[in-house]
């Protein structure tokens, strides 16, 4: 695990990464593990002793002062590269418009309240991407997002700091990935900045 991180974690996180790794280690395939690791991140974020310990995580998203985005790195599996990030938003904040790259992510919403858009691109003549919402939900805490590799979409939070678990199938920063600016063009990123925090 990289440095920084501890174990043992909180006890519902602890079963989760137990969890998880069953479903590696009985071959599950990648699409079923999705929907299967939707249910398992509902049950971590909903447990109290995380609730509990998630009114002390630093706020992280988008710093425009930067042009940077950070998560928590919470833990890395060190077999199958599967990680638990947070992302902490100010009310109001957002995430620029971008996806995942090869990456599979599922996304719970654990305190507050986000506007989870998920977009359509239409590349023009000069190159550039005009960007169209094809689905958009208002997700709760309790609410789990599933979102697929190359996926293009965005979170805005509503009134009220919010709080997301996010389990990723690998670490951001060890894939490209693009970006979406308002003039429609497509930028290559290398993902949030990784902080790592003790969930202990």
């Amino acid at each position: 695990m990289p440095d920084g991180m501890t174990r043992p974690m909180l006890p519902a996180v602890e079963k989760f990464v137990t969890e998880m790794r069953k479903l590696y280690e009985d071959g599950v395939p990648e699409t079923d593990r999705w929907e299967i690791c939707r249910g398992l991140l509902a049950d971590m974020i909903a447990d109290p002793d995380v609730k509990a310990h998630a009114e002390a995580w630093p706020v992280t998203g988008f710093n425009p002062k930067t042009d940077k985005v950070s998560n928590l790195l919470f833990y890395e599996d060190p077999d199958y590269g599967f990680v638990i990030n947070a992302l902490i938003k100010n009310p109001g904040g957002y995430a620029m418009i971008h996806d995942h790259g090869p990456s599979w992510t599922i996304y719970g919403v654990l305190r507050g309240e986000e506007r989870i858009v998920h977009y359509d691109a239409a590349q023009r003549a000069d190159g550039k991407f005009d960007m169209t919402e094809k689905h958009a939900d208002i997700c709760r805490p309790g609410d789990v997002d599933v979102v697929p590799p190359r996926l293009i979409h965005s979170e805005y939070a509503g009134a009220e700091k919010s709080i997301a678990v996010i389990v990723r199938s690998q670490r951001s920063g060890t894939f490209e990935q693009f970006r979406y600016l308002e003039d429609g063009s497509q930028v290559v990123i290398r993902g949030p900045e990784q902080a790592p925090y003790a969930l202990s």
